[in-house]
């Protein structure tokens, strides 16, 4: 028998094992995206507020995932923007109980009351989603959109929450994060 005919059922075995490797890996990869649009691209006029001089529709994006986790009971979203307030950050969306079996959340619901789950509140003292609005002239400001996946049942958390008292109660609770970055200027 010959070297190379000797190593086929080896050769085959460690196919067979890495095949049966990769999907199982695959799997476990948590993802936010925004549906149609790739990371770090501009938002729309119609995601800025609505407030005056702002120019917006106040229209929440679109989002989608995959499933989180094993373990997964709930989901946490948090739109933040670090360059907001000089650098101090500005908190645009916080909501929470979000059931483990949704996938997506349609353009525009996070400024309605009709959204799965509750709000927490935001740098203007709302519950519900806050569209950008950067001082005219700034460079483009980035909104970091994250999501993570929670071994919390979804109504384990107070509605109204503010970004910190969130990350203090989750503390220990997430199994996995994902973000998606989009940027926005006047």
């Amino acid at each position: 028998m010959t070297r190379l005919t000797s190593l086929n059922p080896w050769l085959a075995a460690v196919a067979v094992a890495l095949c049966v490797q990769f999907p199982a890996q695959a799997q476990e990869r948590f993802t936010l995206s925004i549906p149609g649009v790739s990371d770090n691209r501009l938002f729309t006029s119609a995601a800025a507020s609505d407030a005056p001089g702002c120019g917006g529709k106040n229209q929440s994006p679109a989002l989608s995932w995959n499933a989180g986790p094993a373990g997964t009971q709930s989901y946490a979203i948090v739109m933040h923007d670090p360059d907001g307030q000089k650098g101090l950050g500005v908190d645009h969306w916080i909501h929470y109980g979000i059931k483990a079996g949704t996938r997506q959340i349609a353009a525009g619901v996070g400024a309605k009351s009709s959204l799965e789950g509750v709000g927490g509140t935001n740098s203007k003292g709302n519950t519900h989603y806050m569209g950008p609005c950067p001082p005219v002239g700034d460079s483009a400001h980035h909104y970091i959109i994250q999501i993570y996946a929670l071994d919390l049942a979804p109504d384990a958390l107070p509605a109204g929450l503010t970004r910190a008292e969130l990350m203090e109660k989750i503390k220990g609770h997430v199994l996995r994060n994902s973000s998606a970055v989009r940027r926005y200027h006047r």
